[in-house]
Parts: C-alpha cells; sequence; structure tokens
C-alpha cells in the first residue's frame, strides 16, 4: 500500500472536502496552462497579480491538504536575535564586563606613598653628593591699614588690598644636615596681581623694603618645628623622631603644646611640613605616611596618574572674627613618596580675592648633583 492510499484511510470524513480539494487543483492547472501561451497570447496585466493568484492558489491547496490529511504542521523553530552591528563591520562577540574599581581613599594613597618610600633610593646620596630641593613659590600678601598710620593684620576675610608674589629658589642640602646649605635665589620676588584700589603703590613699597639679593650664600639649614637635644637643624629632627607611627603622632602632639583647634589638622600638617623637605632616611619618610595614614580628616582631592592630592581641612576663625575653615593641601608622587606640591587656603567668602586662588602655593622639584654651582 503506498502513501496515498494510507493518506485517504486516515483522512477525516468531512463534508464536501474532496470537492474542495478537486476545485482547488483544477484552478491552479488552469493558471499553469496560461502561463504556457506564447507571449502574444497572454492577458496583458501585472505581474504581481499573476503571482497574487498564484500564491493564493497554492495555499488554498496546502490549507485543503492539511484539513483533509489531519497531518499537524511542526511549529516553526525560533530564530535568536543577532547583535547589530555597522554596514561593512565584522560581528563581534559581546565584551565581558570589566568590574568597576572602587576609588582611591585617603589612607590608601598615604599607605601607597609609605610603600613607596621605604623602596625609594633616588635621595641616596655619595660622598660629595648634594640633593638640589628646587621650589617654585607664591603667596598673596594681604593689607588693611590703620587709621592711624599702622598696619592691621589681614587676611581675605577683611584686606582691603592685596597682591600676589612668585618666586622661586633652590636649596642645595649636604648628606649632613647639618652642615652648612647653599642658597641661590632663581626668581627674584615678582609681584603678578594687584587686587583692590591702592594695590599698586603698596606692592611698590612692599617689594623695596624687601633684600634684592639674589646672590648665592650659605647658611644653616631649615629650622626644625622644635629644638631637640642635639639642636634645631632637620637632622638632629628626623634622628629624635619615633621609629612608629602611633609613637610619632602622639610625640608630635605632646611637643606642640596645649592647643585649640582640631590636634589632628595640626599633627597632619606637621608631618606634611617635613614631608616636603624630601629629606630623612626612607624608614623615616615611610614611618611619617604611615601616620598620616592614621589620621582622620584627610580626603582626596584628586588623582592623576601616580598623582594623588589630598586635603586636610579644620574649622578657625578669620581675623575679621567670622567662621571659616582652612583647607591644606598636598599632592604627592605615590610611586616615589616625594611631595610634588602644598597650598594652603582659608576658605571664606570673599569680594577681593578669586576663591579658586590659593593663600601659599609650593611646587617642589628635587635631584641629586655631584657639586655646588
Amino acid at each position: 500500500m503506498d502513501v496515498f492510499e494510507r493518506v485517504q484511510q486516515t483522512k477525516p470524513d468531512l463534508d464536501g472536502a474532496e470537492a474542495h480539494v478537486d476545485a482547488a487543483r483544477a484552478r491552479l492547472m488552469s493558471e499553469i496552462a496560461a502561463d504556457t501561451r506564447a507571449p502574444a497570447m497572454r492577458t496583458a496585466r501585472p505581474r504581481w497579480v499573476l503571482v497574487g493568484s498564484m500564491m493564493g492558489v497554492v495555499a488554498a491547496v496546502i490549507v485543503g491538504v492539511v484539513t483533509v490529511s489531519g497531518i499537524t504542521a511542526q511549529t516553526t523553530p525560533t530564530i535568536e536575535a543577532v547583535p547589530t552591528r555597522e554596514p561593512g563591520q565584522p560581528l563581534q562577540s559581546p565584551r565581558p564586563e570589566t568590574p568597576t574599581q572602587a576609588p582611591m581613599t585617603s589612607a590608601q594613597a598615604f599607605g601607597a606613598a609609605a610603600t613607596a618610600a621605604r623602596a625609594f633610593t633616588g635621595l641616596t646620596l655619595a660622598p660629595g653628593q648634594y640633593l638640589r630641593l628646587h621650589t617654585q613659590s607664591e603667596y598673596v600678601v594681604y593689607d588693611q591699614p590703620d587709621p592711624e598710620g599702622g598696619q592691621y593684620q589681614a587676611d581675605r576675610s577683611n584686606a582691603q588690598n592685596a597682591w600676589r608674589v612668585t618666586s622661586s629658589w633652590n636649596e642645595y642640602a649636604p648628606a649632613d644636615l647639618s652642615e652648612q646649605w647653599l642658597y641661590a635665589t632663581e626668581q627674584p620676588s615678582t609681584v603678578t596681581d594687584l587686587f583692590g584700589p591702592d594695590a599698586a603703590g603698596l606692592a611698590q613699597a612692599h617689594q623695596e623694603s624687601m633684600s634684592s639679593s639674589s646672590g648665592p650664600y650659605l647658611a644653616a639649614g631649615p629650622s626644625a618645628p622644635w629644638g631637640t637635644p642635639e639642636g634645631y637643624d632637620l637632622g638632629a629632627f628626623f634622628a629624635a623622631m619615633p621609629t612608629n607611627p602611633e609613637g610619632l603622632i602622639e610625640w608630635i602632639r605632646e611637643n606642640q603644646g596645649v592647643s585649640t583647634g582640631d590636634q589632628d589638622y595640626k599633627v597632619g600638617w606637621v608631618l606634611i611640613d617635613l614631608l616636603s623637605y624630601n629629606l630623612g632616611s626612607s624608614t623615616q619618610r615611610a614611618t611619617m605616611y604611615e601616620a598620616l595614614s592614621m589620621l582622620p580628616g584627610s580626603e582626596i582631592v584628586s588623582t592623576v596618574g601616580d598623582l594623588a592630592t589630598l586635603r586636610f581641612s579644620a574649622a578657625t576663625e578669620a581675623l575679621s572674627g567670622e567662621s571659616a575653615v582652612q583647607r591644606r593641601t598636598v599632592t604627592i608622587d605615590t610611586t616615589t613618596g616625594l611631595v610634588r606640591e602644598k597650598t594652603a587656603t582659608l576658605d571664606i567668602a570673599s569680594a577681593l580675592i578669586p576663591a579658586t586662588m590659593a593663600d601659599e602655593r609650593h611646587v617642589f622639584t628635587v635631584s641629586v648633583v655631584d657639586s655646588l654651582p
């Protein structure tokens, strides 16, 4: 028995189904026969009508056959969506997601600087060498005249005139910090900005009152924050420092004496000032950074490559009597532990000085030289 006979036996008994199938088949054959006539004999009608009618016939036949035979059509497979792409571009696989990295904290930045300082050997001096400490400095001078002819203490909260001064110099530090240093002015003090109606004349008088000598001279090194049994030079100070960060913090607090205000802020800035000399042994510098990482109150301002800028802030009172915030920043190279910059700014509204201008800004560059200039 062939397949057709089996279909005939299994088809449902539907009234008129056979007639419908015969009619559909006859119509299909008629259309095929009409299409085989010579071109001149064909009816001049659009091709899309013919195609449409043929598709209708084929569909009718298919529907009739499926209905009559009782064969169930299979479900069409689902096609998954394919990622779109620009024309002419190769199809690419989705990229794996990159985990979001948490921003660096101030404690982590100080910790990284401590690790770098402990391993950095670029400050090591051979016999006869010097450490050249270059400073580019700018600061704002504030003026508040006294009606009786004197001068009041002034800051940006009460000044009537102000001017910004820039200068730069080099300090040559010997391996033994207790020996004499060489100081050489690179750029004499220069007024670069004026603020207030009388700033020009006051700034000129201020400049004339300052020493204009720029020749190199030998002198003792910078003074330490307080004296030690061996003196006030930085070498003796570094030698007297505790060798663990907790002890160092307590040592600074004790030697600062009784004072008001944020003690952690003051301890932090003593450490920043010491580190900004870019002196001391790798262990001493690492200990100072470890102490900073333990102090609260600091925050990250920015990170650019290997440079991290951090800020300590403390509430204070301006000379006008108004409440203000003293902000100090330090920029550290976290691969070497060297201090690149520090600033100090009194954060209080001022109609005289731009809020973005620091009261003090010092940029540092350090290098080893074989001899004095």
